[in-house]
Parts: structure tokens; C-alpha cells; sequence
């Protein structure tokens, strides 16, 4: 016992005569145990939770990390996607944890408990945390959007019902059919002298040849249908008051991961996002002021769903950041996301001649160039309704590009339980129970779900079939099923303008298909590589040149 004794103090002796001589390699001994212990210790728990695959409840098993309190941070910065699908790899359960700065935040993967989280009252999960956050972050309302009473808060929020509901849908369809019948057509001038001296030609870095436009159809599209929509949700007037506006929308929504982080202020790039954010809230705070005045009556034609939004913040006397930030909100959620859409999707098609063929033929009913030549003719619901390769076309579009998360804070303890359909799928031999504790929170990755393999035959190939299903019956007669697809969310809080943004999809791929043929710029086409700038719609590395030509 004696030797024992002495041999501790001996040790502990050397380890303080070292600690006091050399502190900062002791420091670095501390920190890479520390790190290792952390390590391990969750690397335990976790294989100790996915081992219990015979219980009927379980914990939900937290992927292992390496810095205590800061936890997945580190590495949620560096790849939001990444870390996402390492997770859902490397588990055998449907749902995993991350330890995000000290809180649990759970990710769920398998359709069963992603429909069980749908369909939670707001008393259960709440969303309110997280739109304060974007709005304090990313949009720079200075806590704003928290200040303001719950119930009016909430009052606003439901004005995006509207959207899904009459008169918008059938107004702003009728709208959008119009300009996009109208426009297509002359969208590039096809005139070698008018060269550039469009602001999209100019954008879209424009030349003709022959017959042919050479352009960046990403920015073709972007300026062309972010011009239109924009007059459909904000009046005509709100175009013409402020002609840079995209662009300033476009730099906003590349510098969405610097502005969230609060590091914004480091970089050009970060800089530039934050200054177009201060003009973009102080040209819809003007246009807020001018569309409630409308003293000249140039206000007239906005949509509904704006008219509620403004009456609503008159109502509750909102604070001006509050009322100028909340409508951009829904201007920024407008532009960045159908326009990707659109181009990805018609680019999908004019890259693939026998997807482009069958498509052409199915629409041939829905959309054509009137005879004189001065317009297309288009009819929206044929095109939604007895278009099956191109409404599945635009799902497959949805599933490869969008990117959305949802996000919830729980508010009272729950029991999420998986389907024997999805306790298959991950070779357990009896579905299980996860109980969820209130303060964590619960997010849908829907990226991260809809590239699984697990879920999708071959993810990473660009299919549109797979949601294309025959009629038992009859199996001739086919139908679009989305399966396990929401990129749209879903419960209380599924985007509000999921059916209008169906509609504007199809009726701008289906008007720039009718008016113009496309060819590659060089032997054969190319996909470009795509990137995100936050949980939205991916974009192009690099302009995008494609041939255009005028079809008659």
C-alpha cells in the first residue's frame, strides 16, 4: 500500500513540475484528451443507442462528436450537407441528434415520423423561434419581428393564406398567363443592332449569329420571369420605381450563409449582401408607404395577398423595419426559388431530346404560337392537369435541386413512432419509439431525404418516371404520385405558395419550349455543377450559354 502511495505522489509530483514548466504543451495535452474523451464518450452512447434495436422506445441516438458544448457546430458551418448525410449513413434508424452549441436538434428521415411531425398542433412544435431567428439574422430586423404582440404577429403570418385561396390563385394565374402569352416570344430581340441594349441582354451577355442567340439562359430567366412575377405579386409600379432591383435580390440571396452567421461584415462578398439588404428593405418600405397612399392610383394592380399583408400592418401599427423586412420576406421567397426551378427543369428537358419530344407532344393541346405570329396561347389547366411527363418532370426537378429544411422547437414532450414499412427499410426486426423532449428541436432536411437510396432507386439520376404510376385498370391511363417528395414542407406550415408556384412553373417551361429551340454551345450538352447559398433552390457554377432560336 505504502509503494502504491508513494508511487502516486511521485507521479503527481513530475505531472505539476511539468504543468508549471511547459503550460502550453500542457495546454495542448488537455485539449487533445478533452477531445478525445469527448469523442469517444459520444461515439459510445451512440453505438450503445443503435444497438437497442429490439426495445419498443428508445433514445434517439446523437451522432458522435469531438468539442464539448460547441459539439456539431464546426462542422454544420463548414457542410450543412455533408454532416447531413453522414448521418443519415451511419445510422440504422431513421432519426439521429446533433448537439448543436449545447441543444439537441433531431433529424428526421423516414416518411412515417416526417408525416407524424405534420401533422402536430403549433401548441406541440412552433415555428415562431425560427422565423424570429431569419428575420434577426438574416433579414436584419434588430429583433423586430419579437417585439411584436404574438397575436398580431400571427394575424400577419396568416395573410399567406391567401395564397392557396381565391381570388389570388385565379387572379394571378389569370395574370402570369397573360404577360408570360405576351412577353415569351419577344423576350430577346433576335436584332444583332439591339445587341446588349436591353438591361436582359445585357445581363444575359447576349450576341446573335444568324438566325441564332448565344446566352446565359440562367440570367435569361432569372431577369425575365423575376420582371413578371414581380409584377404579379407587387404591381407594376414597384418594377418601374426600382430598376435594379433583382440584382440587388440576387447578391442578398448569395450572401444568405454570411449574413445568418453575423460574419457578413468580414468579407467583400458579405459587405456587398449587407448593403443590398439595407436598399432592398428601404425600396419596400417605400412601397409600402405609397401602396397604402396609392394617391395616384399607380398601385391598383397588386395582388391580393400584398393588399391583405398592408391592411393587416396598418391594423397593428407595425414598426417600419417590422412592415418593410416581413414584405420583402415575401418578395426574397418569390424570386430566389421558381426561377432556379424553371431553369433547372428546362434544362433538364432541351438536354434530353426524347424527354423533350414527349413532352412537346403532350403539351401540344395546352400551348402553341398564335397564327400571327404575335404571342403564344397557353391553358394553364391543361397543362396542370392532363400533362403527366411534364408535371413529373417537375417534381423530379424539385427533388434533385430544392434543398429546404423545416425546421420546429418542440414545446411539449412527444412520441414519434416509425411505420413496419419504414422499420423494413432500415432492417429492424419491430418498428420503434423515439420520445422527443421539449427544448430540442426537430428538423426535416428534405434534401437530405430525397437523395437517400434507401427512398429513391438510383437517387442521383435525373429520372421523372419514378413518379410517373399506371392505372391498375387501366394501364394505358397514367398519374403523377410524389411519393415521399415535400419539398413544399408540410402541416401548419407548408409553403402557402405551392399551387400558384406549380402553375408559374409549368407556364413559363411550357412557354419558353413553345417559342424557342435550344442547342448547345459546343457538341453536346453539359450539366453544369450546382452549389446552394442556404436552404433554397441550387444554382449554377458559372454562366450557362445555350443557342436560342426563334420556332415557328
Amino acid at each position: 500500500m505504502f509503494s502504491i502511495s508513494s508511487n502516486v505522489s511521485l507521479f503527481m509530483s513530475a505531472f505539476l513540475t511539468f504543468v508549471i514548466e511547459r503550460p502550453g504543451l500542457s495546454f495542448c495535452y488537455c485539449c487533445i484528451l478533452i477531445l478525445w474523451y469527448t469523442r469517444i464518450r459520444s461515439g459510445f452512447f451512440k453505438s450503445k443507442q443503435q444497438r437497442d434495436r429490439d426495445a419498443l422506445e428508445k433514445k434517439v441516438p446523437i451522432i458522435p462528436y469531438w468539442l464539448p458544448y460547441l459539439g456539431h457546430t464546426p462542422a454544420l458551418a463548414w457542410s450543412f450537407d455533408d454532416l447531413l448525410a453522414r448521418g443519415r449513413d451511419t445510422t440504422s434508424d431513421g432519426i439521429f441528434g446533433l448537439n448543436i452549441l449545447g441543444t439537441t436538434h433531431h433529424m428526421v428521415l423516414v416518411p412515417s415520423l416526417v408525416k407524424q411531425i405534420f401533422l402536430q398542433r403549433p401548441s406541440v412544435l412552433s415555428g415562431d423561434d425560427f422565423l424570429h431567428w431569419i428575420s434577426e439574422r438574416y433579414f436584419g430586423d434588430k429583433g423586430a419581428s419579437r417585439r411584436t404582440n404574438p397575436d398580431e404577429f400571427h394575424t400577419l403570418h396568416r395573410t399567406f393564406n391567401s395564397l392557396m385561396s381565391e381570388p389570388f390563385l385565379s387572379n394571378a394565374t389569370t395574370k402570369t398567363t397573360r404577360l408570360v402569352e405576351e412577353r415569351t416570344i419577344d423576350a430577346l430581340s433576335f436584332s444583332s443592332e439591339s445587341s446588349g441594349n436591353t438591361e436582359l441582354e445585357r445581363l444575359a451577355k447576349v450576341t446573335y449569329k444568324d438566325s441564332y442567340a448565344i446566352a446565359d439562359i440562367y440570367m435569361v430567366l432569372m431577369k425575365f420571369i423575376g420582371d413578371l412575377t414581380g409584377e404579379v405579386l407587387m404591381g407594376r409600379a414597384f418594377i418601374e420605381d426600382n430598376p435594379g432591383i433583382l440584382q440587388d435580390l440576387w447578391v442578398f440571396d448569395g450572401g444568405f450563409t454570411m449574413l445568418f452567421s453575423g460574419l457578413a461584415g468580414l468579407t467583400s462578398r458579405g459587405r456587398e449582401a449587407k448593403s443590398a439588404r439595407d436598399r432592398l428593405n428601404k425600396a419596400v418600405g417605400s412601397w409600402n408607404h405609397l401602396a397604402i397612399e396609392n394617391s395616384d392610383n399607380r398601385y391598383g394592380d397588386i395582388s391580393e395577398t400584398m393588399k391583405l399583408r398592408l391592411k393587416a400592418l396598418v391594423a397593428m401599427k407595425a414598426e417600419e423595419s417590422f412592415a418593410a423586412i416581413s414584405n420583402l420576406a415575401i418578395y426574397w421567397g418569390l424570386m430566389v426559388n421558381a426561377n432556379k426551378v424553371i431553369f433547372w427543369m428546362l434544362l433538364s428537358i432541351v438536354s434530353s431530346p426524347q424527354l423533350l419530344s414527349t413532352i412537346r407532344e403532350e403539351m401540344k393541346p395546352f400551348a402553341s404560337i398564335k397564327s400571327d405570329h404575335s404571342g403564344l396561347k397557353l391553358d394553364v389547366d391543361g397543362l396542370c392537369k392532363s400533362c403527366p411527363v411534364l408535371k413529373a418532370t417537375f417534381f423530379e426537378t424539385l427533388r434533385l435541386n430544392v434543398a429546404g429544411t423545416s425546421y420546429k422547437k418542440v414545446l411539449k414532450d412527444l412520441v414519434l413512432k416509425e411505420s413496419p414499412e419504414d422499420a423494413a427499410i432500415l432492417g429492424k426486426p419491430i418498428p420503434q419509439k423515439y420520445r422527443i423532449p421539449a427544448g430540442t428541436y426537430l428538423a426535416i432536411p428534405h434534401a437530405t431525404m430525397q437523395m437517400d437510396p434507401r427512398l429513391w432507386n438510383d437517387p442521383s439520376t435525373f429520372d421523372p418516371y419514378r413518379f410517373v404510376i399506371s392505372d391498375e385498370k387501366d394501364p394505358k391511363t397514367v398519374r403523377v404520385d410524389t411519393r415521399h417528395l415535400n419539398a413544399f414542407g408540410g402541416g401548419p406550415s407548408i409553403c402557402k405558395g405551392r399551387y400558384f408556384a406549380e402553375r408559374e412553373v409549368l407556364l413559363f417551361v411550357a412557354g419558353f419550349l413553345t417559342a424557342y429551340d435550344f442547342e448547345p454551345v459546343g457538341k453536346k450538352w453539359k450539366m453544369p455543377e450546382k452549389f446552394y447559398v442556404g436552404t433554397g433552390t441550387a444554382d449554377p457554377k458559372g454562366p450557362v450559354f445555350v443557342k436560342m432560336k426563334r420556332r415557328s
